[in-house]
């Protein structure tokens, strides 16, 4: 499978030393994952009509030998005394049990880094690509020692449902799962245990970033936003071009606007 990574200028490193960034999911402020507050369930209400089915129901499943002692007329009036423990009960046989969420708990010692199914989505470059300064990496996902046993590597679903624990999706159903509004950018995720990680830094910003080395042949295309500075530009193709690991070459491709459209196409440097 071809897989898109999205990258700042500030984020050559993994081009320079060939070696993923991954981000741990515990510190992500992602609030879905971590079930931050959430508002109470919609309450269930019980109607006038249902309450009187309930009392048919209730009065038509006494033994025989307490009907005998018992008029309808006599069996309302009863029951009406009871009405809020019977309504009560109702309502939880309506609403049933609700559905747990994921346990973010079972996250702690996971990371994650976000690829994507294309390198032409205008939304992408100015969101994880530094406003189209950046550049994107293509990777074959399919190449040995890229695909290791301990990562799952999936699309990311979209959804209005957020996904409950005993989600089909094993395992880390939170992780794989969106809200709609994001379908546009068509993620694929990798996960991988951090303490696989064959190390770690703490960014400027604070961030705990984990490095995971990658087979540089996995590397296939190399892509230049439309905006790259002309040193950074510089840098990368220095790096492909020097580079021993990167020998015989990878395809350099550089972004151009659409004359007509609110599209991007990526063409060859040479």
């Amino acid at each position: 499978m071809k897989a898109y990574l999205y990258l700042t200028p500030r984020q050559l490193d993994v081009l320079r030393h060939a070696r993923l960034h991954f981000l741990a999911v515990s510190e992500q402020p992602d609030p879905w994952q971590l079930n931050a507050r959430m508002i109470s369930r919609q309450r269930v209400g019980v109607s006038e009509g249902e309450f009187q089915k309930e009392l048919e129901r209730q009065f038509k499943a006494l033994p025989d030998q307490l009907k005998g002692l018992m008029t309808w007329d006599a069996f309302q009036k009863e029951a009406v005394k009871k009405r809020p423990k019977i309504e009560a009960q109702m309502k939880k046989r309506k609403q049933g049990k609700p559905p747990a969420l994921p346990n973010p708990k079972a996250y702690d010692d996971l990371g994650f880094c976000r690829f994507f199914t294309t390198a032409d989505n205008p939304l992408l470059w100015e969101r994880y690509a530094d406003q189209h300064r950046g550049i994107v990496l293509e990777f074959n996902t399919d190449y040995p020692k890229f695909n290791t046993n301990k990562q799952v590597l999936k699309p990311v679903v979209y959804s209005k449902k957020r996904p409950t624990a005993d989600h089909p999706m094993k395992p880390f159903p939170a992780l794989f799962h969106r809200a709609a509004e994001y379908a546009s950018e068509e993620e694929v995720r990798l996960v991988r245990p951090l303490s696989e990680a064959k190390d770690c830094k703490t960014m400027s910003n604070g961030q705990q970033v984990y490095f995971y080395p990658f087979p540089p042949r996995s590397l296939v295309s190399v892509t230049l936003g439309v905006n790259i500075a002309a040193e950074t530009r510089e840098q990368v193709e220095r790096i492909l071009t020097y580079d021993l690991k990167y020998k015989p070459g990878r395809t350099l491709r550089e972004v151009l606007l659409d004359p007509d459209e609110y599209k991007l196409h990526l063409r060859g440097t040479l």
